[in-house]
């Protein structure tokens, strides 16, 4: 389809169906990234011995919320998929708390939260040790871990761009939310600390004045007049409800603050990361918001947007690039998850730096679609998310395509095929089933191995600077030994549970 900026792409209701090139110089003492997982996996197996040993004692003396706590607070890995860890979901250590306890209690709470400190400092030293291998991505990831275990850790909230106020560590945005004395109601969203008990009374401030939830909801009955909802990173308007769209809000930063960790050097620069592990001070950068438009009805949707594409009415949500705006709708029939992601990957790899006008005219159309179909996938938990893992349909096609149909089109020539070539393909489905699978294994195949080889070859690409020979020289293979590797890993991806293949 015709862009501005950027590609964008039609999440159609049937879509469920570096070494070489680059300049980049690693540290002469600085360590592969296969040891370094080596080193976390060992880690995290000697800390998951001691929470459940801490979980057992809890269980023995009754302590049964404690025990639950403890055997779930560290998820066992996943083989088929990523994990990443959300900074500002998981519960502060609080040692004044476990005063008000039983002594038995308060002694395995001041356990757990010893553990939690010391891994806390494991995964930092980690993120160092990443971040002078050039592994901007692994080393991020580690450190929003770090503060997963230990939100206070001063060292990792630095690094993301925190800084203590009044003994909370938070960003830039939420110390302006702190001093205007607003706090973040998992249902309203920002609101001012006075108002919390009259808006779960049911009512609603709105122009100076107080009225009920049902006039509220009247007056915001159209987009034109919905209700905003503000965070860190992200403007949602949407006409569906005040509480929809602190939902899609909160889901959106959850998905960002992945995005963070897998792009990392995608969005922040190599020399400011090597800053920031170096002990640098974080500094206030102008971040933009990123707008998303959710329409309460499908009519809705196609009403307002069939002017500028015609073709809206076969798809379930767009980013358009003439106004930077991600469209969507709510569907009371399912999950809109899938095209939320898929579409708002396009809009943050299009808009959190400068991009070309154009992409993928000459070829690598498949990396732009593959890593937003990878997004397609993204579960969030309560303190961390997964993506990928072959559950998921774009998955499960990937590897019905491949093992059963045998259906492969070699990475030289699928590499050389541009917007066009793949857009107007009768096989468009099939090739997207592949580019889903070919961006899974470049961002998780052998513990990430080619994820900075990913974002090397992502910036190359929305630069319009890459050639059909990009994947190689970013990867440092051949495509031969591309192909070798990707078929291995599809291969050896455990069957997907829940159906045929």
């Amino acid at each position: 389809m015709p862009v501005g900026r950027t590609v964008w792409s039609l999440c159609l209701l049937t879509t469920a169906m570096l070494a070489v090139g680059t300049s980049r110089q690693i540290r002469a003492d600085a360590e592969p990234i296969a040891t370094l997982s080596a080193t976390y996996s060992a880690q995290t197996a000697k800390y998951r011995e001691a929470l459940m040993a801490l979980a057992e004692r809890a269980a023995q003396g009754g302590l049964g919320a404690e025990a639950e706590q403890l055997r779930t607070w560290s998820p066992a890995p996943a083989t088929d998929r990523g994990r990443f860890f959300l900074a500002g979901y998981s519960p502060p250590i609080d040692d004044s708390a476990s005063s008000k306890l039983p002594a038995d209690a308060q002694e395995v709470l001041r356990e757990f939260a010893t553990l939690r400190r010391a891994r806390a400092d494991e995964h930092f030293q980690l993120a160092r040790r990443a971040a002078a291998d050039k592994q901007f991505s692994q080393a991020v990831a580690w450190t929003y871990e770090a503060l997963r275990e230990n939100p206070d850790h001063a060292d990792a909230g630095r690094v993301l761009g925190l800084q203590t106020v009044d003994g909370r560590q938070r960003s830039p945005f939420a110390q302006a939310k702190h001093r205007a004395n607003q706090v973040w109601h998992a249902k309203f969203g920002w609101l001012p600390q006075e108002h919390v008990t009259r808006y779960e009374s049911g009512e609603r401030y709105l122009n100076g004045k107080w009225v009920t939830a049902e006039e509220d909801a009247r007056i915001h009955a159209t987009v034109d007049r919905g209700w905003a909802v503000d965070t860190e990173n992200f403007r949602v308007v949407t006409n569906h409800s005040l509480e929809e769209g602190v939902r899609l809000a909160d889901r959106l930063e959850r998905m960002h603050q992945v995005w963070r960790q897998l792009f990392a050097r995608y969005h922040t620069a190599e020399a400011e990361w090597t800053r920031l592990f170096n002990g640098g001070a974080p500094r206030d950068y102008h971040k933009r918001r990123y707008n998303v438009v959710y329409f309460r009805t499908k009519e809705e949707y196609v009403a307002a947007l069939e002017k500028r594409e015609p073709k809206i009415g076969l798809t379930s949500g767009i980013f358009m690039s003439d106004d930077d705006r991600a469209y969507f709708f709510a569907d009371a029939e399912r999950s809109n998850d899938p095209f939320v992601f898929h579409e708002v990957a396009h809009q943050l790899f299009a808009l959190s730096k400068p991009t070309a006008l154009r992409i993928a005219t000459r070829g690598n159309f498949w990396i732009v679609e593959g890593v937003a179909c990878h997004f397609e996938s993204l579960a969030l938990h309560d303190d961390y998310a997964e993506l990928g893992g072959t559950d998921n349909p774009r998955m499960k096609a990937a590897r019905f395509r491949l093992l059963q149909d045998k259906f492969f089109v070699p990475l030289a020539e699928f590499a050389a095929m541009s917007r066009s070539a793949v857009q107007s393909n009768p096989r468009i489905a099939t090739l997207y089933s592949q580019a889903s699978g070919v961006a899974s294994f470049l961002l998780e195949a052998d513990d990430g191995k080619y994820r900075e080889a990913a974002v090397d070859y992502l910036q190359t690409v929305y630069a319009n600077k890459d050639t059909p020979t990009t994947f190689t020289q970013t990867t440092g293979r051949t495509f031969a030994e591309l192909d070798a590797e990707y078929q291995r890993y599809i291969a050896e991806l455990p069957a997907p549970s829940n159906g045929p293949n």
